[in-house]
């Protein structure tokens, strides 16, 4: 699984389906998934969409083109430059700065 995470190219969303018992291997893939995507989820299901010229969504011009108003397209990997949102994950897996 490690070879394949970084083999990875960026992706708006990466997905760990696990358990409890998969907690340790999940711990060496999250440092590699969050370098290649902008939200790291577990257990769930992200939403259907590719970064292409074809795909945006935010309503009319200028919000279409603007990378600060879409969450789809070319453009909208400027809004994932750096920083990393966590959905679903479980605290053993979340930085130590976040579990305070």
């Amino acid at each position: 699984m490690l070879a394949i995470a970084h083999s990875l190219q960026g992706q708006l969303t990466a997905t760990l389906h696990l358990e409890a018992d998969d907690t340790a291997l999940a711990r060496r893939l999250m440092p590699v998934l969050e370098r290649k995507a902008g939200r790291v989820l577990a257990n769930g299901y992200p939403t259907g969409v590719e970064v292409c010229d074809a795909m945006v969504h935010g309503g009319p011009y200028p919000a279409s083109t603007n990378f600060g108003a879409t969450s789809v397209g070319t453009m909208s990997i400027r809004r994932f430059l750096r920083p990393v949102s966590y959905q679903n994950m479980p605290d053993a897996l979340l930085p130590a700065d976040l579990t305070g």
